[in-house]
């Protein structure tokens, strides 16, 4: 097992250099001028010379990409031209925000399990056919549009709930039920394959012809052997939770990490986007390698697997 999570490890390291790699090269090669998009369009050329200069964008890009490397080895990524603080610090301050607003959307689409545990225990039945059809909907709907519903249903129209901003926990419930929409689904639809896959087996046979009830068989034999890929694809999922939060984070005005990115990709601000993709990559990366220990620990298999 020791063996095992070491490699597990090692990958997510090489993952999480090839991201911070990638961001790099992208945000270098793409379209547009970091100097010109901060002295505005009426600049002279010599003021946006000085202003590569700089900023070191006048050096050739091995060179950059080598004080790049040297910066990520103490987590300095310079100061952010638009708002005059450390990048780092900056993105660092956004994240309690995303990681509340990812925590409680994940919390919510735990009623995917629930759901999916029962459709696969009942395959063919009529709550089977209730719970697929609601998860089919669920993902079917775009995560915006989701968001725009509700805010136009349990905001304007109910006034139930605000529909943008924070300080109350209220606040967080609109954009969290956006999030989870989708989540919910997908552990509908993983779980309750997994459930009906095991169910026939052999051995769960043998457990009805016991005399056990549906509920026994599942929670005592079916759960732990079914719940392999659900870990896995849930924790899969966290970087589509990050990445849906960029949007959902615009649509209900929430300050975290994700609204924080969509400003530096536009104003070109290289310092905040390498510290944000960074630290993205770290979360997403951290939760994967769980999500395989765990999965390792469930079933033997996994890791047996790997080390044939």
């Amino acid at each position: 097992m020791t063996r095992y999570a070491l490699r597990t490890a090692a990958t997510g390291v090489l993952i999480i250099f090839g991201a911070a790699t990638l961001v790099f090269f992208i945000m270098r090669i793409a379209p547009g001028d970091q100097a010109l998009v901060l002295l505005g369009p009426d600049a002279t050329g010599a003021e946006v010379a000085a202003a590569r200069t700089r900023l070191g964008l006048d050096q050739p890009l091995p060179v950059q990409y080598w004080h790049y490397l040297t910066q990520l080895a103490t987590l300095d990524f310079g100061d952010s031209y638009r708002f005059g603080r450390p990048a780092f610090e900056l993105v660092l301050s956004r994240l309690p925000a995303s990681v509340e607003l990812t925590l409680v959307a994940t919390l919510m689409a735990m009623t995917g399990v629930v759901l999916g545990a029962l459709a696969g225990a009942y395959r063919g039945r009529w709550i089977d056919r209730g719970i697929s059809g609601f998860a089919l909907f669920l993902y079917s709907m775009p995560p915006f549009w989701i968001g725009i519903m509700l805010i136009l249903v349990m905001a304007l129209q109910f006034r139930l709930l605000p529909s943008a901003g924070t300080g109350t926990p209220a606040h967080i419930v609109l954009p969290a039920l956006t999030l989870a929409a989708p989540f919910t689904a997908l552990l509908t639809r993983i779980t309750r394959s997994s459930v009906a896959d095991t169910m026939a087996e052999t051995y769960v046979q043998r457990s009805y012809a016991k005399g056990l009830s549906t509920r026994e068989v599942v929670t005592g034999h079916v759960v732990r052997n079914a719940a392999t890929p659900v870990v896995t694809v849930g924790a899969l999922h966290v970087s589509t939770l990050l990445g849906g939060a960029v949007i959902v984070e615009s649509v209900f005005t929430w300050p975290g990490l994700g609204s924080l990115l969509v400003t530096a990709v536009a104003n070109r601000d290289y310092s905040i986007v390498q510290a944000a993709v960074l630290l993205i990559a770290v979360i997403v990366v951290c939760c994967n390698v769980a999500a395989d220990l765990i999965a390792a620990r469930l079933d033997p298999r996994v890791r047996l697997g790997a080390s044939a």
